[in-house]
């Protein structure tokens, strides 16, 4: 009895970790000021699986907390000129952790909008030790890396916010367009590779 109890409570605790997960994808596209699109109904059941409206429950009590990968794929429809396309992936493993948030913009090069909207969509994220002043640099140190693409065919670059590492690629497609990709991810070190200090310093 008491065997089967620690099992229940174990995944009892892994299906709240994955409903806090699933919640906080939820709530991104809200919490993100970005009114150039529109964002589709929120699937509850995350890639790759299907499941019926009717089986969810079913699916959640029974799956949810077992699962060792999964992603919230979010394709939202441009409502305003110059923005052609805006996806996110979410995606999570082992243990319900957080893994990887990718944005990806094709729109025209403006590198002043682009900065401004993926460094507000990475703080609506509430990403683990996010903090107060990290949108205004990772907005800066976007904006430098966009702006780089005069010229040039592409430009990529990794920047560190205490414990957020965000990697940027943003590649010419046309004579006015770019595709701009954002990934951002949780790290325990440098860029050099060196461990950070419990408070995310090198």
């Amino acid at each position: 009895m008491v065997l089967g109890r620690r099992k229940r409570r174990e995944a009892d605790e892994a299906r709240a970790k994955f409903i806090a997960n699933r919640e906080k994808v939820r709530a991104w596209t809200g919490s993100w000021d970005c009114p150039e699109v529109d964002w589709p109904a929120f699937e509850e059941v995350p890639r790759p699986w299907l499941v019926l409206p009717r089986e969810r429950a079913w699916w959640l009590d029974l799956h949810a907390p077992f699962l060792e990968r999964y992603d919230w794929f979010l394709e939202a429809t441009p409502r305003a000129n110059g923005v052609d396309e805006l996806w996110a992936l979410w995606e999570f493993g082992t243990g319900h952790a957080f893994e990887r948030l990718t944005i990806r913009f094709r729109s025209v090069l403006d590198p002043e909008y682009l900065a401004e909207k993926l460094a507000l969509g990475i703080e609506a994220a509430e990403l683990e030790g996010w903090q107060d002043g990290d949108t205004q640099s990772a907005y800066d140190w976007l904006y430098e890396g966009v702006g780089g693409l005069v010229g040039t065919g592409m430009v990529r670059g990794k920047h560190r916010l205490g414990f957020v590492l965000l990697e940027l690629t943003c590649a010419a497609v046309g004579r006015a367009d770019v595709i701009t990709e954002l990934r951002a991810s949780l790290t325990t070190t440098s860029l050099e590779g060196k461990p950070l200090k419990p408070d995310g310093r090198d």
